[in-house]
């Protein structure tokens, strides 16, 4: 009997030695898997928050511009006001025939007003280089 004991105490053992070691290595496994998701949700976490701050200074900028682009269409629109304007002087008038009876009271009216229409083009254009290039 004493034979039978041993030998079912030493199965016993050895089964147990497996399970055992199965075991511990099904929990090493799972310790090193732990180790990287935490890591894993620590770079994401950063990365959601690089993304977050890049998404605020995009919403900024979007900001700015519709400001930008606000002002532009409204100065757009009062010179589009002006233009009509000075078109309507231009059709009420016969200009060619005045400026041939009268070309020293004409000439210098148009060559001022054409001066100050192209300091005007030219700083409207300089406005939108300049909200271009920030």
């Amino acid at each position: 009997m004493l034979p039978i004991v041993l030998l079912l105490a030493g199965a016993g053992y050895a089964y147990h030695t497996t399970v055992v070691s199965q075991k511990d290595t099904v929990i090493a496994r799972l310790e090193t898997n732990a180790v990287t998701l935490k890591e894993n949700a620590v770079r994401l976490e950063t990365a959601f928050e690089k993304e977050k701050s890049a998404r605020e200074r995009s919403e900024k900028n979007l900001q700015v511009q519709l400001q930008a682009v606000g002002a532009l269409s409204e100065k757009n629109n009062a010179m589009q006001v002006e233009m009509d304007g000075y078109l309507s002087i231009f059709k009420r008038h016969d200009m060619t025939r005045l400026a041939r009876a009268k070309p020293g009271l004409i000439e210098p009216r148009i060559n001022k007003g054409t001066k100050e229409v192209f300091r005007s083009i030219e700083t409207a254009s300089q406005e939108v280089q300049n909200a271009d290039s920030q």
